[in-house]
């Protein structure tokens, strides 16, 4: 089997991930904060670790990182957390995953806020000068951007969108499931929700995931029961991680994640991801059937390509991938809304993605090629 789904989950994981998931089930199996004998505390010690390594990647304090199951939870967190007033202005990019729209749309519902689409340039994809008109014209609640698209690989601008959304008191989240812990960039800088997956770019296992709330914006508890402390209060816990993480934790999901941050320290994800996009799209432009979706400057995209090739859909080239050659890749619409109106991919129900990691090689990409000058 050639796997090369990374977007929706690395796999594999590190060899240092898969010891640590079979060392915690064997040795961490407790609840933290539930007891004061000695194992109850490792795993205590062990949360606050990995809290630490977190926060430390974007400069922020332990306190700042709030833990959930997925990244799809942690988005509903923030957004089913903060105040939201009848007329709200949030601003979404065309990159924007269904984590991030569903529940918006739920919210407009709700208390009829406004859904606004950042506007960009569809040949260089950069965002268009009109952008910050927009926001004087209808001053931003919230801004959420991804850090990079699932279905492009396209790293957005994020600094210039959050920084002209500062200066109208914007609330910034940043979808960084795609990237975080891979792009050195990423940073705290006019961000003040940083979204993480651990099973995708963290290359952790699934069940983890969270959120960094670098300035402590307050928000309203999304999830309520025990927290292990303060039990006879019937109230959520005011203040600290308690007040939005309810229930028992998955430390075995955790010490994966403690363990794939070591990992993620001596290893260069993203030059060997550059390197395999590169590879890949200097072989798939040599097949004159393909259509590939990419921005003038192919640089700005890193790691996944979206492609079809013409006289099939999306699917019809995924199954074929898989039927007759072992290789995995997804199609479709990749839960993603917006886009497929922005590259023009809906007339093949959506696009071939093939997207990679550190595992992934040439004679992958060799592999691919071969396979797709057979149609």
């Amino acid at each position: 089997m050639i796997y090369l789904d990374n977007a929706a989950t690395t796999y594999p994981k590190p060899e240092e991930v898969y010891l640590a998931l079979d060392k915690a089930n064997r040795e961490y199996g407790f609840n933290s904060g539930r007891g004061s004998y000695k194992k109850a505390k490792e795993v205590a010690n062990i949360i606050d670790e990995t809290r630490n390594e977190l926060s430390s990647l974007v400069e922020c304090t332990a306190n700042t990182v709030i833990f959930s199951t997925s990244s799809t939870e942690a988005l509903n967190m923030i957004i089913f957390g903060l105040d939201w007033a009848k007329g709200d202005n949030v601003y979404v990019s065309p990159f924007e995953h269904n984590s991030v729209l569903r529940p918006l749309y739920e919210i407009k519902k709700r208390h009829d806020i406004n859904i606004i689409q950042i506007p960009f340039n569809k040949e260089t994809w950069n965002i268009d000068s009109n952008f910050e008109d927009l926001l004087i014209l209808n001053k931003p609640k919230c801004i959420f951007c991804s850090s990079k698209s699932n279905t492009t690989g396209y790293n957005l601008p994020i600094n210039e969108i959050f920084k002209l959304g500062k200066k109208y008191n914007s609330i910034n989240i940043l979808d960084a499931s795609q990237s975080f812990g891979v792009d050195k960039t990423i940073s705290k800088n006019n961000s003040d929700f940083i979204i993480f997956a651990g099973h995708k770019s963290l290359y952790a296992s699934f069940g983890i995931a969270g959120f960094i709330n670098i300035n402590n914006i307050e928000l309203k508890p999304f999830l309520f029961g025990g927290t292990g402390s303060d039990s006879l209060n019937l109230e959520m816990p005011l203040n600290g991680a308690s007040h939005l993480e309810a229930g028992s934790k998955n430390i075995i999901a955790i010490y994966g994640l403690h363990e794939s941050l070591k990992w993620l320290k001596n290893h260069n994800i993203e030059e060997k991801e550059r390197t395999l996009f590169k590879y890949l799209y200097q072989s798939i432009s040599s097949i004159k059937k393909v259509i590939t979706y990419l921005p003038s400057n192919i640089d700005k995209c890193c790691g996944i390509l979206s492609f079809n090739v013409d006289g099939y859909t999306a699917e019809e080239v995924g199954d074929i991938l898989n039927q007759e050659f072992d290789i995995c890749v997804r199609t479709g619409y990749h839960c993603c809304p917006y886009i497929h109106d922005f590259i023009n991919s809906k007339k093949f129900n959506g696009t071939v993605r093939v997207s990679m990691n550190y595992f992934n090689t040439e004679k992958d990409i060799d592999c691919l090629i071969n396979a797709l000058n057979t149609l």
